[in-house]
């Protein structure tokens, strides 16, 4: 049951840093992908929250660039889960009115894995009571040079003057280029590092570090966070 806060005004955007599944493995004597496995309850959880609190955008960093350096058979293992995952929730998410998107580079997935979340993607389109966006594969310096490179070419070919770049012009050119700025960033895991998340969308984001790991993230917890950002007076650098 929600309790009093509820009533406040919730975030539009919440973004999610999803940290320390492998840690919570560790602490149950569980190999690695135990702990992606609770972490994909953990988003089930967080998704319910979202949805209850009114929160209309929730993105969630599943899958960064860097986490290519993990064994090869972590990153098997992830690729299989994301594969399973995408096709076992889509009935759920739509049930719930959830649509999904992905920011990143999901052409570097196995083939398994980039078919079942595009699946899920079709499947989803329609919905519009939370969109739930997932970075997979993603890199937010990465993303800010594909836009840079996308204004390059537009210049280039004459369809876009250089006085004309700014900053609408490169957000238009960004993964989720309609998405509103996360008004609220959450991380997980104890630690105070960004992580090469959203770097331009975060200029004005409420940062909050959480210790709990995220696999024991649950609904309580997201709303205790929605209930401290609540309590904080945004100025946007005023």
């Amino acid at each position: 049951m929600l309790n009093a806060r509820a009533l406040d005004p919730a975030p539009a955007h919440v973004a999610i840093i999803m940290d320390g599944n492998r840690r919570w493995a560790a602490l149950h004597g569980l190999p690695a992908v135990e702990g992606h496995r609770r972490g994909v309850t953990a988003l089930r959880a967080a998704v319910r929250a979202a949805i209850d609190r009114g929160v209309a955008r929730l993105t969630v960093y599943g899958f960064s660039t860097e986490n290519w350096r993990r064994t090869p058979h972590e990153v098997d293992l992830i690729m299989q889960l994301c594969a399973a995952s995408a096709r076992s929730e889509s009935a759920g998410l739509c049930a719930q009115g959830v649509r999904v998107e992905v920011i990143g580079d999901l052409d570097a997935f196995i083939l398994p894995a980039r078919a079942a979340v595009r699946d899920l993607v079709r499947a989803t389109a329609q919905n519009s009571r939370l969109t739930l966006s997932l970075a997979l594969n993603y890199s937010g310096r990465a993303e800010i040079v594909r836009a840079v490179q996308a204004l390059a070419r537009d210049v280039e070919r004459g369809r876009l003057r250089a006085a004309d770049v700014d900053e609408a012009a490169l957000r238009s050119r960004m993964d989720a280029p309609g998405a509103p700025d996360p008004d609220l960033l959450i991380r997980t895991g104890g630690d105070f590092r960004i992580s090469n998340f959203l770097l331009y969308q975060l200029a004005y984001t409420e940062l909050m570090t959480l210790p709990v790991l995220w696999p024991d993230f649950d609904e309580v917890a997201f709303g205790q966070a929605l209930d401290t950002f609540g309590e904080r007076q945004r100025r946007f650098g005023a």
